[in-house]
């Protein structure tokens, strides 16, 4: 896995058209945007697998699902592999709210208890950063340049663009660097955006990351306490 720069893909996806500012956006236009960026930006992929595609392994989990329940996840990932656990919430819910807060102090613990290589914040979310861990913030992947100013175009998409825009992330770093890595990926999300997981899937197979689909990937579902 290569992090590309989240300004980066902020700018080629604004490029691409995947809004039209001041007028609501399609789901035809975000994808259409999502898989020219990604076919842009993949970069640098080395130990590309071969043979067929392999399925997805989806699970859902209980909100009572506990940090180390998810490290032993991480922990027995083999090279060649990506789990992504989505930590769904509601964000009005203070079991919810505690949870994530549990999760983070895992992952700060000395040592930590917790150790996923990449974390991702949705939009308005604001969780403390980890240490010693690369974050993501949905914001950042939705501000570009635009007469010589800025412009959040986040705000112009729909819950299931979002979505998209997301995984069509997730899918191009997955795609990019070496693909003998053990990426572990957990999600500060909404419950329902657990529609990530399929369009991950769907951003690599029609695109220049289509050899994600040759990999092992769990998808690992933890539901809101709502």
């Amino acid at each position: 896995m290569q992090l590309i720069t989240q300004s980066t893909y902020a700018q080629e996806l604004f490029n691409n058209q995947v809004v039209t500012l001041g007028q609501p956006a399609t789901d035809k236009q975000v994808s259409a945007a999502v898989l020219k960026s990604v076919n842009d930006l993949v970069n640098g992929a080395t130990h590309i697998p071969t043979g067929g595609d392999l399925p997805a392994t989806t699970t859902s989990n209980p909100a009572n699902t506990a940090p180390a329940t998810v490290q032993n996840l991480y922990a027995a990932q083999a090279a060649t592999s990506t789990s992504i656990v989505l930590l769904g919430e509601s964000h009005v819910n203070q079991p919810d709210h505690q949870r994530a807060e549990d999760y983070l102090a895992a992952m700060n613990a000395t040592p930590p208890t917790l150790s996923p290589n990449l974390v991702v914040f949705e939009r308005g979310l604001t969780y403390d950063a980890p240490h010693h861990i690369p974050v993501v913030r949905e914001s950042n992947l939705t501000t570009a340049r635009s007469h010589g100013g800025f412009v959040d175009f986040g705000m112009e998409l729909s819950r299931t663009q979002r979505s998209r825009v997301v995984a069509g992330y997730l899918a191009l770093c997955i795609g990019s660097g070496n693909q003998q890595d053990i990426n572990r990926i957990l999600l500060f999300y909404g419950a329902n955006h657990d529609d990530i997981y399929t369009y991950v899937d769907y951003f690599a197979r029609h695109t220049a990351a289509y050899y994600v689909l040759k990999e092992t990937r769990n998808f690992f579902n933890i539901r809101s306490h709502a």
